[in-house]
């Protein structure tokens, strides 16, 4: 036969080891969440991060996501490797990247100095003719270049493109 008294559970004091690592697991997520953005590691860690938040950006706008094509990727990758060489940002020639592309229309944004991906987005977002590149409607192709000089800075291009 089943009781039909209801079962209650004694108050019970937290063990102080509780207490503690509950506070401890607190304080490293509030850490975690107030921590600058980890620094790119990787060229190809760097490059995919920034085409991943490049795409979260249009896609908050409702643009079509930009699509990866082996040509602009090239473009991107050899300005990004030019500027670390020189220890200098410039842009490129974009004629040559219409041209050898077969593009129809081109736009490069280029940056040093940042280490996250994060950073550099947040950089481009907040300058007009940087985030018109990454916001406009017409661009349908991405190629992202990233590359550290010998002292240790980044070098970023961002190769915009539609055929």
């Amino acid at each position: 036969m089943r009781d039909r008294t209801p079962h209650r559970t004694p108050h019970r004091t937290p063990h102080p080891t509780t207490t503690l690592l509950a506070t401890v697991a607190a304080l490293a997520a509030l850490l975690l969440a107030l921590a600058p953005p980890a620094a790119a590691k990787t060229a190809a860690g760097f490059q995919g991060a920034v085409r991943s938040q490049t795409n979260e950006v249009r896609s908050d706008r409702d643009l079509p996501r930009l699509g990866k094509q082996a040509c602009v990727q090239r473009f991107a990758a050899r300005q990004a490797r030019r500027m670390a060489k020189k220890e200098r940002i410039y842009h490129q020639d974009l004629g040559k990247v219409l041209e050898s592309c077969s593009l129809s229309l081109a736009g490069e944004n280029v940056a040093y100095g940042y280490s996250s991906a994060s950073a550099v987005m947040d950089a481009w977002m907040d300058s007009p003719g940087h985030r018109a590149n990454i916001v406009k409607k017409r661009y349908r192709l991405l190629g992202v270049g990233a590359r550290k000089s010998e002292s240790g800075t980044w070098y970023l291009a961002q190769v915009f493109g539609r055929k």
